[in-house]
């Protein structure tokens, strides 16, 4: 007998929205007959009312504007395609709130793509983030996640490798901080092109018709003009910055996977004996292994260029190489090696080449100041404790989706934050942030390193972590 039976419509209905995880309530249909008719029934309603949870007017917006810029509603010449991307942005952002209007026939076609959008987008932040709550990040960052409901691990070569994480697990602003993010990172790939973008914004304006190129000969560009290929202001705001340069890195490591499952790889143990002066080598996943592996001869460029195409090109390529086994990575890397993509190398990063932190240095310095303060705990924790002049630790720190999370409470090995929050191990925390503000001659990475892994000794968070402990 069906328990949900004895309830009311009304009840069954809060239990479907206050669930918000596709694969529970995929499992809650395909198990209760009665959830699954009241599913069908109220599913117009259900959807409604979790995006609206998910996703404020602004996000909207920006979602419309990804949904109405794809190729499906944006065809035909190159000049009127970029034409058209450009004013179907400019509509989008004019249109009211959909979640909140009566539902109609055109409202619910739209309703629907946004779901589906959301949904896309939910798949890939649940997969970034198993990855930066993984004991041990360069194995998980070797491994890819399938486009199924049913499918809840992490896969390497077609083996199941660790459990996905579950964005049910998010707080309410750390959702929305994710979302946000790789919404204005689709965005941004797909408007490219649009250098007058933050003008149509600002004045609400259809005066999109001139060319990329000739907005570079009418106005000298600026660290504004370039920001504002975001589609976010002519001035985002540093956290903002710095939440898009965290799924650039994510993409970055997508690419990276694949490549490594195409070669011949294997997955690194995390009980291996680390060289402790090797921290960096030993924490933080290179995306670019494996990328000579693919035998491209150096047409195939490095997965930072690839990254800037966003999630439209990297889902088929992801389906590739989960769905199709050995065969389906065998085409997949037939498909990189013969890909030519000289014809855009010179202008799809127009639109990013300020995620780079040596991109306009000063004016990025002066605009992040004290903005870090106004973010997420972890954020404020450990971003005024990073030197600059060490790329590597911000990138390590992307990795671990750092400007996301409102506490420690997911990371398993970031041991910084542990040190931080408890005042009885300033003399560590002394070490740490002199360590992070540049000791020379490579000994610093080393006493960083033998200090985390005493830290996850400790507290049982490494695995066989004892013998790390010892010196050169």
């Amino acid at each position: 007998m069906d328990p949900f039976n004895k309830l009311p419509a009304e009840l069954r209905v809060k239990i479907l929205v206050k669930i918000r995880c596709r694969r529970t309530t995929s499992r809650l249909v395909q198990a209760s007959p009665i959830m699954r008719e009241q599913y069908l029934t109220s599913r117009a309603h259900i959807t409604r009312t979790l995006l609206a949870l998910d996703l404020d007017a602004e996000m909207v917006r920006d979602a419309m504007a990804v949904i109405l810029c794809s190729p499906q509603y944006s065809s035909g010449g190159y000049a009127t395609f970029l034409d058209r991307r450009r004013c179907r942005y400019c509509e989008a952002q004019q249109l009211s709130n959909l979640l909140l209007e009566p539902l109609t026939d055109r409202n619910r076609t739209l309703i629907d793509e946004l779901d589906k959008l959301h949904g896309r987008l939910l798949f890939f932040i649940e997969d970034y983030l198993t990855k930066a709550t993984a004991v041990f990040p360069p194995r998980e960052y070797r491994c890819l996640s399938v486009f199924s409901p049913r499918q809840t691990q992490l896969t390497f070569k077609g083996q199941p490798i660790s459990a996905r994480f579950d964005a049910e697990n998010l707080t309410g602003p750390e959702r929305k901080r994710l979302l946000r993010a790789f919404l204005r990172y689709e965005l941004g790939s797909l408007t490219w092109q649009m250098g007058d973008i933050s003008e149509c914004r600002e004045n609400k304006r259809h005066e999109c018709l001139h060319t990329g190129s000739e907005h570079r000969l009418r106005r000298k560009p600026s660290p504004g003009d370039e920001d504002a290929m975001f589609c976010i202001h002519t001035y985002p705001d540093p956290l903002d910055r710095e939440a898009i340069r965290c799924v650039h890195t994510y993409l970055e490591s997508l690419y990276g996977a694949m490549f490594a499952q195409c070669a011949d790889s294997e997955l690194p143990s995390s009980s291996r004996r680390l060289d402790a002066g090797y921290y960096l080598d030993a924490f933080y996943a290179h995306p670019d292994d494996y990328l000579f592996a693919m035998g491209a001869e150096g047409r195939l460029p490095g997965t930072s260029h690839l990254a800037s195409f966003g999630f439209g090109l990297v889902t088929p390529l992801l389906r590739s190489a989960t769905s199709g086994g050995r065969q389906g990575r065998a085409r997949l890397k037939r498909w990189f090696r013969d890909a030519n993509f000289s014809y855009v190398m010179g202008d799809v990063l127009r639109w990013y080449p300020h995620l780079g932190d040596s991109f306009y240095a000063a004016a990025a310095a002066a605009a992040e100041g004290e903005a870090y303060k106004r973010g997420p705990a972890m954020y404020r924790m450990l971003c005024p404790r990073i030197s600059n002049t060490f790329k590597t630790h911000k990138k390590l720190y992307r990795q671990r989706a750092w400007v996301f999370f409102d506490d420690d409470r997911l990371i398993h090995l970031l041991a910084e934050s542990r040190i931080f929050r408890r005042r009885k191990t300033s003399s560590r925390r002394n070490l740490i942030t002199r360590t992070l503000n540049g000791t020379r001659g490579g000994c610093g990475d080393r006493r960083l390193m033998r200090l985390l892994l005493q830290i996850n000794h400790r507290s049982g968070t490494a695995d066989n972590a004892g013998h790390l402990l010892k010196t050169r």
